[in-house]
């Protein structure tokens, strides 16, 4: 019975994860612009510590764990809205962010620990051939 149980934790764990935005690997777009690796980079639901893990981005070097990164709470389409055909985008409207923070208590690799902010800002998307491969909160 434990196991059992064990394993519907991790699955449910794992919907949890993937809840914030839907993973399509067969999003690969002409001239290497890439919807996953933006989504990757960029788009998170609200568990930083696993998602920072997952995605590479908690460890710096061996001794520092990375400070902060910050990740929207929206689709890549949503997000490709905001392109408009050019090669910067404002947001008109705000995103909802999630802010991982590192917790200075936790903060020596391998045991990064990150608290989470979430907010809501207008956002400066960069695009390629009308997709986002980066972005920027705007001030």
């Amino acid at each position: 019975m434990k196991i059992s149980f064990f394993a519907s934790f991790l699955l449910l764990s794992l919907c949890q994860l993937c809840s914030g935005s839907i993973f399509d690997s067969n999003r690969i777009n002409v001239r290497g612009v890439d919807d996953n690796k933006f989504e990757q980079e960029h788009i998170v639901a609200n568990l930083c510590t696993q998602v920072m893990i997952d995605r590479g981005f908690d460890v710096l070097n061996k001794t520092t764990c990375k400070p902060e990164k910050t990740f929207i709470k929206a689709t890549v389409d949503e997000v490709r809205a905001v392109c408009g055909g050019g090669g910067k985008g404002v947001s008109k409207e705000n995103f909802k962010l999630v802010e991982c923070k590192v917790d200075p208590a936790q903060n020596k690799p391998p045991n990064c620990q990150y608290t989470v902010e979430e907010v809501e800002k207008k956002i400066l998307v960069t695009c390629v051939k009308n997709k986002p491969t980066e972005f920027k909160i705007q001030e």
